[in-house]
């Protein structure tokens, strides 16, 4: 089992927390370059998503984006939502919400974009070495959330 500290005759490994944080930074800066030249946040991204596969309901909504809102601060889904109705991109009736025509277009376009973002994310893994890193990182979260 390896621990934060290295034997001597090894080269010092950063920790996983540092590691972690300049990952995120770095993905949260590449998606804001690649959204922001089209108006759109990360968070209206994700709706965008939800909403591409069908019309869908705050409560769905909600539950997909819900992980990463920052509740404490009061973020919400309506927030990030209503720049989107506002601009025609999506459409509401009777509490249920779709893309417009304007909306599908913004989001095919967008789509190309975020995925040429994640397949650099991951450039240079094998599809083993991506699940090992999946699987490591909820096996991390799991003793942490369980632990004492």
């Amino acid at each position: 089992m390896r621990t934060t500290v290295d034997p001597p005759d090894e080269t010092p490994r950063p920790p996983i927390g540092l590691l972690l944080r300049r990952l995120d930074r770095l993905i949260n800066q590449r998606f804001e370059t690649t959204l922001g030249t089209r108006g759109v946040t990360r968070r209206q991204w994700q709706l965008l998503n939800v909403l591409a596969k069908r019309p869908a309901g705050l409560g769905e909504m909600n539950a997909a984006v819900a992980p990463f809102l920052d509740q404490a601060a009061g973020e919400t889904v309506e927030r990030h939502l209503a720049p989107l109705v506002e601009s025609g991109a999506v459409t509401v009736n009777d509490d249920t919400y779709e893309l417009s025509d304007s909306g599908r277009e913004l989001f095919d376009s967008l789509s190309e974009q975020v995925r040429a973002t994640r397949e650099l994310t991951v450039r240079g893994l094998a599809d083993w070495e991506y699940d090992r890193t999946i699987s490591t990182l909820q096996t991390m979260i799991g003793n942490l959330e369980g632990g004492q």
